[in-house]
C-alpha cells in the first residue's frame, strides 16, 4: 500500500472530499510496516529505520505545505460557531483573533528540516491531521449525546463519564474540568475540536457569550485559561479532555482500517493504542 493510498483511506473514513491542507504525503512509497506517531521528528525516523520499518505516519503536521497551511484550519472555528448559532460577524472576528498569532508564529519555522532528513534516509513519510481529528470529534459528539441528552447531568458527572473512554482509561492524563464547578449543569454544549488547534479565549468566550454552557476541548493555553477565569462566568464549563488520549481516538480508527488492509502498524510517539 502506498502512502498516497493511506491518505485516501483516511480521507474516506473522515468524509473528506479532498485531502485537508494540514495533511500531506511528503515522501511517497510502498509500505508494509509503518510507525504511526502523534509527533514525528528525526529521532522517530531513525527509530523506524532501526526497527526495520518502511514508512512513518505522523498525526501533527511535520513541515512543508502542511505546516505552513496549518493556520487555514483555524477557519473551521468560524464554521463550528455558525453551526452553534453565533452570528457570522462575531464568529468571523473571534476566528481571526485566534488565527493571527498562529499564522505569524509559523512564518519563521524551519519547515523542511525533518522532511529533508526523511529524503536523505529514503524513508516514506506523511501526516494525517484533520481527518483523524474529525473522526475523534464525531466520537466525542456521539458520546456526549448518549450521556447528556435527556438526563442533563452536571459537568462533573460528564467528566467522570469521559474517563470511561478506553483511550482515557489507558492514559496518564485524564479529562478534567478546568473552568466551572462540578455541580454546574452541562446545559448547551459543543465539542470544540478538529479546527487546527483549540479556540483559545477569543473563540471560547464567544461561545459563552452566546449561551453555550459547556465546551469540550483537547487543550488550552495557560494564558487563555487565565483570561477566561478573569471573566468570572459562573455558568461556564470548560472540560479539557487531554491532548494525547483525545488524538489517539481518531488515530486508532485509522490504524484499525490500515490493519484491515494488511499494513502492520507500530504505534508510538504518544499514540495510546487500545
Amino acid at each position: 500500500m502506498r502512502l498516497t493510498e493511506v491518505m485516501a483511506l483516511a480521507d474516506r473514513l473522515a468524509g473528506c472530499e479532498r485531502t485537508p491542507e494540514d495533511s500531506q504525503v511528503y515522501l511517497d512509497g510502498e509500505v508494509r510496516r509503518v510507525l504511526f506517531g502523534i509527533d514525528i521528528d528525526v529521532g522517530e525516523l531513525l527509530l523506524a529505520r532501526q526497527l526495520g520499518l518502511d514508512g512513518v505516519i505522523a498525526h501533527h503536521p511535520i513541515g512543508s505545505r502542511a505546516a505552513l497551511n496549518f493556520p487555514r484550519m483555524i477557519d473551521r472555528h468560524e464554521e463550528q460557531m455558525l453551526a452553534a448559532g453565533i452570528p457570522r460577524p462575531r464568529a468571523h472576528q473571534a476566528m481571526l483573533e485566534r488565527k493571527g498569532p498562529v499564522e505569524k508564529a509559523g512564518h519563521s519555522r524551519n519547515y523542511d528540516r525533518v522532511i529533508d532528513a526523511a529524503r536523505l534516509l529514503r524513508m516514506p513519510l506523511m501526516n494525517i491531521h484533520l481527518a483523524a481529528d474529525l473522526i475523534g470529534r464525531q466520537y466525542f459528539i456521539d458520546f456526549v449525546e448518549r450521556h447528556v441528552d435527556g438526563r442533563a447531568p452536571t459537568a462533573g458527572a460528564l467528566v467522570e463519564e469521559l474517563k470511561t473512554i478506553p483511550e482515557m482509561e489507558a492514559a496518564l492524563v485524564q479529562p478534567q474540568l478546568w473552568l466551572g464547578k462540578g455541580d454546574n449543569p452541562v446545559g448547551r454544549w459543543v465539542v470544540q475540536m478538529a479546527a487546527g488547534t483549540n479556540g483559545g479565549a477569543p473563540v471560547f468566550s464567544t461561545y459563552y457569550e452566546h449561551g453555550i454552557n459547556t465546551i469540550l476541548a483537547m487543550h488550552v493555553d495557560p494564558a487563555d485559561l487565565r483570561t477566561l477565569e478573569a471573566m468570572r462566568l459562573p455558568a461556564a464549563n470548560l472540560i479539557i479532555t487531554g491532548h494525547m488520549p483525545s488524538d489517539s481516538i481518531g488515530i486508532n480508527r485509522v490504524i484499525d482500517a490500515l490493519q484491515e488492509q494488511g499494513v502492520e502498524v507500530i504505534a508510538g510517539s504518544g499514540v495510546i493504542r487500545v
